[in-house]
């Protein structure tokens, strides 16, 4: 499997901005999910994408729409990010999945539909990379 969406060296601002605006591979949504080991379907559903347009794309190899592929490096960033905090990638599948006081009660997965989300897992990674176990 193909893992440039989880390397860190492919995370700038501006390299993220360049793959959303081009769109990535459909195929790239097959490996987020097979990374947080939940099926296409659960992933599609977290973050407010429909399975079956993806699956469609993918089968025919176009690429995502630029909302498309934000929503899927929304999770590579956030996986990178929690790299720093985490000692492998079953723990970091296993933190984004599991609900959270910190976050309400919803899996830092379940809130990275929106940007707003977004900022608030990646708030609770910074505070817990800094000792905030709150």
């Amino acid at each position: 499997m193909n893992q440039a969406l989880f390397d860190p060296a492919k995370s700038t601002p501006s390299a993220m901005m360049r793959r959303i605006r081009q769109g990535l591979p459909a195929e790239s949504f097959v490996q987020a999910a097979e990374r947080l080991g939940v099926s296409q379907e659960v992933l599609a559903n977290k973050l407010g994408l429909v399975a079956r347009t993806l699956n469609r794309k993918r089968k025919a190899g176009e690429k995502l729409s630029a909302q498309e592929s934000e929503r899927i490096l929304r999770v590579a960033r956030v996986w990178n990010q929690a790299r720093n905090l985490f000692r492998g990638d079953d723990a970091i599948a296993e933190w984004l999945l599991r609900p959270c006081a910190s976050l309400g009660q919803e899996s830092p997965l379940d809130l990275l539909d929106t940007d707003v989300g977004t900022a608030e897992v990646e708030g609770l990674i910074a505070g817990l990379a800094y000792g905030n176990f709150q």
